[in-house]
């Protein structure tokens, strides 16, 4: 039989579609939530039960629509994070009915009159959230809704945008919205510091000053501060930052960091991210933080130590970047193993020794690609011209954490 799933709203009655209405009568048997179950009295239903553990509920879906039709009702819109995405993705073959809802972020545009179109959507409500992504979301659109709980909402997300100076925003805040008990509230950044962040809310960002980010264009060797320290050279970087995949938001690590060209094209792309830039020979640490300060990259932290021992005191990152580790490259990526965290992770390498010893351990690894680069530049020898051959470079990239 079909499965169908629907959209209760906030669980007000006045806010369900008919065709769930019918959905819900004719159903064997209507699974939901205990916050639907007063909604739910209205119709006199004996075939309701309450959803318990969602594995075993989906264990058991196949076997049990053999012999019942059965509705599941979500709350708000199912199209918008809930269960009906974690069952489309296990079932993908089987065959449901999708009856939306009225949902909150609905109901909260309603109150305030504001319009959707062009609107970004991001849920807090029990996810970990990236603070440079929601300061970069809300930078590049001009209305930004989110889903929130009480210990990830308003008072969270103001305090992101006061960090990252975007202090022109307005907050509409919406609460038990659909209900008796609605509650509305709106101001800058700044009122929601202190904020008493409600159980279930929701939250829209109107930004009149956002705009898409440009980003820059990548600098050439002699745009760098240099000393004797070694430097991953134009070409080769070209090549590394396309392989990082970067997002403007995104925490990097550089271990081996020398003279910070990558770590400083890192920053430059990643505003709203944070680089973290390790490094242990005092030459390079010295150039490293005169290039930090030329360029003005305060998203730029430079760790003074080595590769692996200072890891595990930084946050966790989104992408790595190793460009030289010494003999310790199997220690550092038995760590990088145990991160338990999707990571992109880009590796540089000129001798055959840690080509050799970095094929070994990364050839099982998810994504792999391996790239030789070799470069030559053009060298006047009187009236002619020779191409100067550099070292060639291989570089890894694959996926950690799969």
């Amino acid at each position: 039989m079909k499965l169908v799933i629907i959209g209760g709203g906030s669980g007000n009655p006045d806010y369900l579609l008919p065709a769930a209405e019918k959905a819900i009568l004719t159903a064997d048997c209507v699974i939901t939530s205990g916050r639907f179950m007063k909604m739910l009295r209205n119709y006199n239903l004996e075939n309701i039960e309450i959803l318990g553990k969602i594995p075993e509920f989906l264990e058991q879906l196949p076997e049990r629509l053999e012999s019942q039709k059965i509705a599941v009702i979500v709350s708000g819109d199912p199209l918008f994070y809930s269960l009906c995405r974690t069952i489309l993705a296990r079932y993908p073959d089987m065959e449901i009915e999708i009856i939306p809802g009225i949902g909150s972020l609905q109901l909260l545009g309603a109150a305030f009159g504001i319009t959707m179109e062009d609107a970004a959507i991001l849920s807090l409500h029990g996810r970990e959230y990236n603070p440079g992504k929601i300061a970069w979301t809300v930078s590049e659109h001009a209305l930004t809704f989110f889903f929130c709980s009480v210990n990830q909402g308003a008072k969270e997300i103001a305090g992101i945008l006061s960090a990252y100076h975007i202090e022109d925003a307005i907050l509409y805040v919406g609460s038990d919205l659909g209900c008796p008990e609605q509650k509305l509230c709106s101001g800058s950044p700044r009122e929601f510091l202190e904020f008493q962040n409600p159980v279930l809310h929701v939250v829209a960002v109107k930004h009149p000053a956002s705009k898409p980010l440009l980003r820059p264009a990548l600098l050439p060797d002699d745009a760098f501060l240099r000393n004797q320290s070694p430097m991953t050279k134009e070409e080769v970087r070209v090549v590394i930052l396309s392989k990082l995949r970067l997002q403007p938001y995104e925490t990097i690590w550089d271990i081996g960091a020398g003279t910070g060209s990558i770590s400083i094209e890192c920053a430059r792309f990643c505003p709203f991210g944070k680089v973290y830039a390790i490094e242990y020979k005092h030459t390079a640490l010295e150039i490293l933080d005169q290039n930090k300060h030329y360029f003005g990259l305060e998203n730029l932290e430079i760790i003074s130590g080595t590769a692996p021992e200072v890891l595990n005191n930084l946050p966790l990152p989104d992408c790595i970047f190793i460009g030289g580790t010494g003999k310790k490259f199997p220690e550092i990526f038995n760590l990088l193993q145990n991160l338990h965290k999707k990571i992109r992770l880009v590796i540089s390498a000129v001798t055959l020794e840690s080509q050799a010893e970095i094929y070994a351990l990364l050839q099982s690894m998810p994504d792999l690609e391996i790239t030789q680069i070799s470069v030559a530049h053009a060298k006047a020898i009187k009236n002619y011209h020779i191409l100067q051959e550099n070292n060639a470079v291989m570089i890894y990239s694959c996926m950690l954490g799969c």
